[in-house]
Parts: C-alpha cells; structure tokens; sequence
C-alpha cells in the first residue's frame, strides 16, 4: 500500500514538473585540481523563482613564499540550496538576485607531516548575476556572484594556519535546459 501511495504522488507531481524548466550547469572550477562545480534548478512555468542546489570543490597548493616548498594543500567544498529571482523570466537572458545557505568547509592537509586540519560553517550568501540562452539551443550560460560578509573558517595544521572570512561563491557554468 505504502508504494503505491508514493508512486501516486510521483504522477501528481510529474505534470507540474514537466510545465517548468529543469537546468544542469556545469561550472570553471571543474577544471581545478580536485574540482567540481555543479548547478541544478527548477523554474515552475510562469513564476520568476528558480529553486536549486549548489555543489563547488577545489583544491589550492600553498608554498613557502621564501623557499618555494609545497606546504599544504587546501580542499573547499561550498553546498547547499539556493533560490534567484528572475528580472525578466520570459526573456532569452534575464538578470537574477538570489540567496543561498551554504555549507562551506575546508580540510588543509600538511604536505610535510600529512596532519589534516579541518573547519566548516554554514552561511547565507547574497548575490545575482545574469543567465541567458545560447542562440535557440537548450544550452544556457549563466554568471554569477554571491558573498556572504560574515562566514568564517579556520584550520589549522602543526606547520600552517588559515583563517578564512567573508566567504564567496563564483557561479560560471554552461549547462543545459530540459
């Protein structure tokens, strides 16, 4: 009976889910070491909120500034979901404003020792940026900025320490629309 209840409410919400547009956006930081960067959302037909997630990782390597040694190896890791509001929906490109919680931490591992410092928080971030079609086709770009003035995160190996504040999400992707 249970299966059957869900799969009931999967059909009813099928329609509403076909009347709007679903995108995947893949964005620059998969390119870094370590990286990913995905962007996926929902826009009900006629309304200007579209509702997502965010997921972006990259690695950055830190050297002596005196000796030019590899010292540390810093992970970021940005997660959570996200709503913008579209200016002009209707239109084939659209500037947006937007907000997102997002879980932002850091594992900083000591290339020397190989201790592992670690840090996390979790913030709203503000911001907006523009997103548009390319030509008729289902693929979209989209660029934006989002900064959160308040988050803070520290770690801390026997050999470094970082203290991270004012975190920011840039959003570049390429994706597709269905």
């Amino acid at each position: 009976m249970r299966s059957w209840l869900v799969a009931l409410a999967l059909a009813l919400a099928a329609a509403p889910l076909r009347a709007g547009e679903f995108r995947v956006g893949v964005g620059v930081f998969t390119f870094a070491e370590d990286g990913a960067d995905l962007l996926v959302s929902y826009r009900p037909e006629g309304s200007r909120f579209a509702w997502g997630y965010r997921y972006v990782r990259w690695t950055d390597t830190f050297e002596d500034p005196f000796t030019g040694n590899k010292l540390t190896k810093t992970t970021s890791t940005l997660s959570g979901p996200v709503v913008n509001y579209l200016f002009r929906p209707e239109a084939r490109g659209t500037w947006y404003l937007g907000v997102s919680v997002l879980r932002w931490s850091k594992a900083e591992r000591s290339l020397i020792t190989g201790e592992v410092g670690t840090g996390s928080t979790t913030a709203p971030f503000f911001g907006g940026g523009y997103t548009g079609s390319i030509g008729r086709s289902s693929f979209y770009y989209n660029a934006g900025l989002f900064i959160s003035p308040g988050a803070k995160v520290n770690t801390s190996t026997s050999v470094s320490s970082e203290e991270d504040s004012g975190g920011f999400d840039v959003q570049l992707q390429l994706g597709v629309a269905f």
